[in-house]
């Protein structure tokens, strides 16, 4: 069945290039606010500067990112209260890319007709700015990428595209490297090379402590610290100055020793981005104690220590794992969305992975086909898999952590949901030698109480992931090259560029399980979820593959809308 109102447009000549270019810019907070009135706003087809690169977007999914940026506006904290009424954001970040006209500085690097994918990521002079969350994204049919984009901090950020990969698979490249990121380490492990060290030691205190590292910072300030790291901090090049308490931001790294629990918060206060915090002897650290989650997800801030006398012992991979642990047990929090089903079978699929992978989430449809999804591959790979609500089944959920780990908790605890009591209810269950992953994030001031104590105990570990690298889109794009992974089987509905306003209303309500995916150039396909889809479009709905959208699937819906030519369609076939 034929779409209304098609139309056939050619393949792009730079001389006969569209009107026009549709767009939808977030003017403020709320679905009220992207787009005008519920539909995209009618711009200039932009021009390629000397600099730039234009591109053609092909595909681009909705994040729940996204959403949580239309919700919170200026106050989403990358943001940091940009005004978007007088300065508009583009979102959209998960994109499939194709060139269409190369600039002077980018000839013989770029050529027209390449497919590229993108890492939103970007740095530029050391500063963060991503694409669709600071930077003009891809809610549009047409963008030019610059410098920022083509030549940031670690080069261009965008790539070329695997031959074979469908306009899915290279947009959901980003969102399975981000949960593949997710278990390396992003926080510093160590003491910043040149940066500010804060060392606080406690009047009295005569334990021997030092260091085995040598000192790599460019100050340290000295706070009743012992006399042993005074003269260890004196045999570097360091400025060694006394002082505290400081202004928030100002220190890159802060030692501990036996603090109070509120020496502590005034140190996680004033760790700069990506700072460390290395707990020793921590001793008097009883009860749990807040912690700025959206520090820990957006900043990286990493959070150390040990018993001591060796402060350094809390420093490095050993201590600090990021993956999960071989053979224990993972809780997925707010598994039933694209990302927790990325998270999840990821840990089936690992060769030394956990025992046991349980998910909660709170809608009985969602743990219905979770449990469809995941029971036989769990079984496959010799693991056990439990989904389970954790209000409705609340009393199941403890009683089977408790069987499965012996009632020492979990290992390793996923938070895929941004929500603060989940987070709270399931940091309960942690083990004491476990790690917490904040993967969602939440806005700045949500305090989450952790156990700090078992950090320097027991070597507990809250780490926190935002985004990904290059390296780990290209990682995820071979596995999928190589047939390990398909990223376009997350995707649960399609629509075409005027359906986006109702298409990210549905990923609000979370209308559908997997991602929803934007085919842009496709500009009348109504938001199709698979159901709908094969009343809709039967012969495309044919080509589902058990029940996933796949390349066969692409490639009829674009000859069914006729919005490419028959040469375009046979390129991406091959």
């Amino acid at each position: 069945m034929a779409a209304p109102n098609q139309r056939k447009i050619d393949r792009f000549d730079p001389g006969n290039r569209p009107a026009v270019n549709l767009s939808w810019p977030l003017r403020g907070i709320g679905l009220a606010a992207l787009g005008v009135d519920g539909e995209p706003v009618v711009e200039p087809f932009p021009v390629c500067g000397d600099d730039e690169i234009l591109v053609r977007v092909d595909a681009v999914g909705i994040c729940s990112t996204d959403v949580k940026i239309m919700r919170l506006g200026g106050e989403y904290p990358p943001l940091r209260g940009r005004d978007l009424a007088a300065d508009p954001l583009r979102l959209g970040h998960e994109v499939a890319l194709t060139v269409l006209e190369v600039g002077a500085r980018w000839q013989g690097r770029y050529h027209p007709g390449q497919r590229l994918g993108l890492q939103p990521d970007v740095f530029l002079g050391g500063v963060r700015s991503g694409f669709g969350a600071v930077l003009p994204g891809a809610f549009t049919q047409f963008l030019t990428l610059g410098p920022t984009i083509l030549d940031g901090d670690h080069g261009s950020y965008v790539f070329p595209a695997a031959d074979g990969l469908s306009y899915a698979d290279i947009a959901l490249l980003e969102p399975w490297a981000c949960v593949e990121s997710s278990y390396r380490p992003r926080r510093r492990l160590y003491p910043r090379r040149g940066g500010v060290l804060w060392i606080v030691g406690q009047p009295g205190d005569r334990r021997d402590y030092h260091c085995s590292l040598p000192c790599v910072s460019g100050t340290v300030i000295l706070s009743g610290a012992p006399p042993s790291l005074m003269a260890w901090a004196s045999r570097g090049s360091a400025l060694i100055v006394a002082g505290g308490p400081f202004a928030p931001s100002e220190i890159d790294d802060v030692i501990l020793i036996d603090p109070t629990p509120a020496q502590v918060e005034e140190a996680l206060t004033q760790l700069a981005p990506q700072g460390t915090i290395n707990l020793v002897d921590a001793k008097r650290l009883d009860h749990p104690l807040p912690v700025d989650v959206a520090r820990v997800h957006y900043e990286f801030i990493g959070i150390m220590g040990a018993p001591g006398p060796d402060v350094a012992a809390a420093y490095g991979p050993i201590r600090n794992r990021s993956d999960l642990r071989p053979g224990g047990v993972l809780w997925v929090v707010g598994a039933g969305g694209a990302m927790g089903r990325m998270h999840i079978g990821r840990a089936l699929r690992m060769a030394d992975g956990p025992r046991a992978v349980i998910a909660t989430n709170r809608g009985e449809e969602r743990l219905a086909d979770l449990r469809r999804s995941f029971t036989g591959m769990a079984a496959a790979h010799g693991r056990t898999f439990h989904a389970l609500s954790p209000v409705a089944d609340g009393e199941r959920l403890a009683a089977t952590i408790d069987e499965l780990t012996g009632g020492r908790g979990v290992d390793d605890i996923v938070v895929v949901a941004p929500n603060l009591d989940a987070m709270i209810h399931a940091v309960d269950f942690l083990a004491a030698d476990g790690l917490i992953s904040i993967f969602a994030g939440l806005p700045l001031g949500n305090l989450l109480p952790l156990p700090l104590g078992n950090v320097y105990r027991h070597a507990m570990q809250i780490t926190g992931t935002s985004a990904s690298f290059v390296a780990d889109q290209l990682a995820v794009m071979e596995k999928s090259a190589a047939g390990e992974l398909s990223p376009a089987q997350a995707v649960t509905a399609i629509c075409g560029m005027r359906a986006l306003a109702e298409a990210m209303r549905a990923v609000a309500d979370h209308r559908y399980a997997g991602r929803v995916l934007i085919y842009p150039q496709l500009v009348e396909l109504p938001l199709l979820g698979f159901s709908e889809l094969e009343r809709a479009l039967p012969q495309v709905h044919a080509q589902l593959i058990d029940g996933a959208w796949s390349a066969a699937a692409e490639r009829v819906i674009f000859e069914s809308f006729r919005k490419f030519t028959a040469e375009d369609t046979a390129s991406r076939r091959d």
